[in-house]
């Protein structure tokens, strides 16, 4: 239903933009030239193209990851190069200027858009359904827009006629199309972890030795701002790479000897799929990958990148931290490699109670979206 209400003000708001484009272009101007209009038209596809692939390089990875919140995103970003289409006739600035600048705000809608559409119909497809799926949801856009269109016949010469009529009318579709998509969102159900999904889940789980379910989770998760817009985002101000190279990580741990910490590290990971290394003074923990590395491995790294903050702001800061979740012997005054090694093996202890306690509330343990780099340790 939100859906619907979201498509149907777009459509609206997008005619009103249409019009305006139009007049910008010259449309019922004597001086107004064919070519000139069509070489801005030109101008305007070619940004968009430009932006477009610009986009998907910057931000392809995460847009599975956080399918949500780019969603979101894009139907902002529709509203604003309408509203930027709007305004071209009166702006200071060659219309040109303003038609690209809308170019490059659809070339957003389409990329994030169309990316999560398709992330969001296989989560919608119950049945491996997408295909079948996929079509209905295009002909139910279709009805909207077609609805939308026999709307704006209606309306849009009375409408346009006041210069007042107009911009309340685009307005109140706006809000009313930005409200309906955030509720639309809301409404998503996602059994997956992503990062933002996965870090509320251990927050509680360490708070209250609970996995919280599929709808508290997602209720949860910030759609504007929080981890899905902060790259490497981990709590307590910490950042956790994963999927990083190794040189790159022995590299940031600079302050430390390099070679006791690789040395350390491959010590302790020996036996897994994963290596944690880090240096927790200045807040930042890198996970490498091995080839062989499932998603209860990546699980399990971090997992144990999430032991080790928390234990570490409890020795160093005084945060509270149940006993049972405390690894033994540890000191803030002890080097980073044997703190980490520490809690490493007290994460693998606790760890499988963790999993089952996951998959006992229905969460999909063998798909996971953190964005992880594609660095692998041979």
């Amino acid at each position: 239903m939100w859906d619907t209400a979201q498509a149907y003000c777009s459509s609206i708001a997008g005619a009103l933009s249409l019009q305006a484009t139009l007049t910008g272009l010259g449309v019922g101007e004597g001086a107004a030239t064919p070519l000139a209009a069509t070489l801005i038209w030109l101008l305007k596809d070619g940004t968009g193209m430009v932006a477009s692939i610009a986009f998907a390089y910057w931000k392809g990875s995460q847009l599975d990851c956080n399918s949500k919140q780019w969603r979101l995103f894009a139907d902002v970003a529709n509203d604003s190069g309408h509203l930027l289409r709007l305004l071209g006739p009166v702006l200071p600035v060659p219309f040109l200027f303003v038609m690209c600048i809308s170019a490059v705000m659809m070339a957003l809608v389409g990329v994030a858009g169309g990316a999560t559409r398709a992330s969001l119909t296989l989560h919608q497809a119950r049945r491996d359904n997408m295909a079948d799926v996929s079509a209905k949801d295009g002909s139910q856009e279709t009805l909207v827009n077609l609805a939308a269109l026999f709307t704006n016949l209606t309306i849009l010469p009375f409408i346009t006629s006041s210069l007042l009529l107009t911009w309340i009318t685009f307005l109140m579709c706006v809000v009313l199309h930005l409200l309906a998509n955030y509720q639309a969102v809301r409404a998503v159900k996602m059994e997956s972890l992503n990062r933002p999904r996965l870090l509320y889940i251990l927050d509680q789980w360490f708070t209250t030795a609970n996995v919280p379910g599929i709808e508290e989770t997602n209720l949860s998760e910030s759609l504007i701002f929080g981890a899905a817009f902060m790259p490497n985002y981990f709590p307590c101000g910490f950042r956790a790479t994963l999927g990083c190279s190794l040189n790159w990580a022995l590299d940031t741990c600079k302050k430390n000897d390099v070679k006791a910490v690789y040395s350390a590290t491959v010590d302790t990971f020996a036996r897994a799929n994963y290596l944690l290394c880090g240096n927790l003074k200045d807040k930042r923990l890198h996970i490498i990958y091995r080839p062989e590395i499932t998603t209860q491995e990546e699980l399990e790294a971090v997992f144990s990148a999430y032991l080790c903050v928390i234990n570490y702001i409890h020795v160093s800061e005084g945060g509270i931290l149940s006993a049972e979740y405390v690894a033994d012997g540890l000191s803030s005054k002890m080097p980073d490699t044997e703190f980490i090694t520490k809690v490493a093996h007290h994460s693998q202890k606790i760890f499988s109670a963790f999993l089952n306690s996951l998959q006992a509330k229905g969460w999909l343990v063998n798909k996971l979206l953190l964005a992880a780099d594609e660095w692998r340790l041979l």
